[in-house]
């Protein structure tokens, strides 16, 4: 089965139960004819290194043809005549999946008796949603990137000034000399000040029916003194300000400054977080051990919680008590962990560790708790 979306939570608890043999390839792509073969060849390349890891570990030959099965019917699926910017492919003897995603995952494999849905949880959990505003003086667009789209243009659902002309009633900016017109260099950045304004109230309009919390991030695409005047408004979410000409910029141009920006802004905000969370240690309402993040997660007590996603920490964790136990055979428990609290109604978040500076930060991971441990 090929997916476009991401995996909900009972997808992901349903990809971490163990299977006989189970291979994992996370593989980057991209979209055009150009880069079809290339990520055909990566994907098979790894997938041909895990079925020679299969067999060299003692697997009957009917095994591994099932799995070489598997992976033929994803070869030659339609799925490569539609990629984004990564795949996650995985195979079992009785199971296969991919996921065709938007956003970067890193070349990966790996073969044991679970999948590895490290990044794919990872995509999940961190913030991939934004919105974006390509404004110049000869009109404006807003744009919108989501988990598992690609920045789309967005239509608006009101009416208003398309351009700066338009939203000061003038047919031009350079107008000069009438009775009541503002007149010269100082004229025109009146004009170009009402018109950003305007498109501001616009804007506001548009993504409060999106987004009322305003949690997404706008970027503008703009030059100066538009850049410089939009951004000087009063805006109730996060204005991200990419300098440059917006009005030739296509859509996967605009889609891959979201990609690149977003992990240092969710990095940023998690960081805030923790060091938050710092005032709260001595109340019993942050855990820091893993062994009390698993159980604390279980019982449904963990609110929000950070964690390292580049670490492997093999183990399991019992399903009724949450105690945490170190296995090599066993599965990521800090990804488990992470489904655990997506299931009970909590906040996950995938960071690298040196992306939290926060004096609690352990490099692996920290909780905010709703209530204290027993």
């Amino acid at each position: 089965m090929t997916r476009y979306e991401l995996p909900g939570v009972a997808d992901l608890i349903r990809l971490g139960e163990p299977h006989e043999n189970a291979i994992t390839v996370y593989a980057e792509t991209a979209p055009g004819p150009d880069e079809r073969e290339k990520g055909v060849l990566t994907a098979k390349s790894a997938v041909d290194r895990a079925l020679r890891s299969v067999r060299d570990a003692g697997a009957r030959h009917a095994v591994e043809e099932q799995l070489r099965s598997r992976w033929k019917e994803i070869a030659e699926s339609d799925l490569w005549l539609s990629l984004s910017r990564s795949v996650a492919i995985f195979i079992a003897d009785d199971f296969h999946e991919v996921y065709v995603l938007p956003n970067r995952l890193e070349n990966q494999l790996q073969t044991g008796s679970y999948f590895d849905v490290g990044q794919l949880v990872r995509a999940v959990t961190t913030p991939q949603d934004a919105y974006a505003l390509t404004l110049s003086a000869d009109g404006w667009n807003l744009w919108q990137a989501t988990a598992s789209t690609r920045a789309e243009a967005l239509e608006p659902t009101g009416e208003y000034a398309f351009d700066v002309a338009d939203a000061t009633n003038r047919a031009t900016v350079r107008d000069r000399g009438h009775v009541r017109r503002l007149v010269g260099d100082e004229g025109k950045k009146v004009l170009l000040e009402r018109y950003a304004k305007r498109v501001a109230e616009a804007v506001d309009t548009e993504l409060t029916q999106l987004d009322p919390s305003a949690d997404r991030p706008l970027f503008l695409f703009a030059t100066d003194p538009l850049l410089d005047m939009y951004r000087g408004l009063n805006h109730k979410r996060r204005i991200v300000a990419v300098p440059g000409a917006a009005d030739e910029l296509r859509p996967d141009q605009i889609d891959a400054v979201i990609r690149e920006s977003l992990p240092a802004l969710n990095s940023a905000r998690a960081n805030a977080w923790i060091e938050e969370w710092g005032n709260d240690l001595s109340k019993g309402l942050v855990a820091t051990d893993l062994g009390d993040i698993t159980r604390a997660a279980t019982s449904g007590a963990v609110d929000r919680l950070v964690y390292n996603f580049t670490v492997d920490i093999l183990g399991r964790i019992e399903a009724a008590t949450g105690a945490l136990h170190y296995d090599d055979s066993g599965y990521d428990v800090l990804s488990r962990a992470a489904v655990t609290v997506l299931d009970q109604g909590g906040e996950a978040f995938a960071v690298r560790p040196d992306e939290i500076t926060a004096d609690i930060w352990n490099q692996t991971a920290v909780a905010k708790l709703r209530f204290p441990l027993s």
